[in-house]
């Protein structure tokens, strides 16, 4: 008779070899794979991220030491055409000749001439437009060939044009004393009217021939 031990129970492993048998050992460097596979993701999306980093604009443009440079200003040379020179502007200073009332003009008309009376016909005609005429008189010469109108005071100027036109004489007649043109004039004469008329040649024709005032 056979003596059986008690049965195994339910779940026990069974023996070496079968199903119920105890688990297989775990092999070494089996548990250190997923980590190796981690490990070189996490290097793969290093090295990716430098080479982005890397060509990236902002890390191209600056400089190896990572230090930023400050910009070099540049000066651009702008050329110039040839030169100008600007013409000077030459100020004048002119006097501004005055029209007096006639009345308020002394006249002194002398003959220069060898026409009898001729300083007197044209004292009177001077006299008859309303200047202020002194007694007529002659002059040191009888050989002036042209009607001379002195102005004794630049700013009679214009009563000297006014007076020649009235004579029937140009712009031209009209001078100021000199000592190279009023040798014809009294010195005692000159300074006593504002205008001299030294009477020439060329209007004493319009003395009326045996005139006598």
């Amino acid at each position: 008779m056979s003596v059986q031990g008690p049965p195994d129970a339910p779940g026990s492993p069974g023996p070496p070899g079968g199903q119920g048998g105890p688990a297989s050992p775990t092999r070494p460097g089996a548990t250190s794979q997923p980590l190796r596979a981690a490990l070189v993701v996490v290097v793969a999306v290093a090295i990716a991220v430098g080479v982005l980093v890397r060509m990236s604009p902002a890390h191209s443009s600056a400089s190896p030491s990572g230090t930023t440079h400050p910009a070099t200003a540049t000066t651009t040379t702008v050329p110039t055409g040839p030169a100008t020179t600007t013409p000077a502007v030459v100020s004048t200073t002119t006097t501004t000749a005055v029209t007096v009332p006639p009345s308020a003009v002394t006249v002194l008309v002398l003959n220069g001439w060898t026409t009898r009376h001729a300083a007197l016909y044209f004292q009177k005609k001077l006299a008859g437009d309303g200047y202020d005429t002194l007694a007529p008189n002659n002059a040191l010469n009888e050989t002036n060939t042209t009607t001379s109108v002195f102005v004794v005071a630049p700013a009679d100027s214009a009563t000297g044009t006014a007076i020649a036109e009235l004579l029937g004489l140009s712009p031209s007649a009209v001078i100021l004393p000199s000592p190279t043109n009023d040798s014809a004039i009294p010195a005692t004469l000159l300074h006593q009217a504002d205008i001299v008329v030294v009477v020439g040649s060329d209007i004493s024709k319009q003395v009326p021939v045996g005139y006598n005032g």
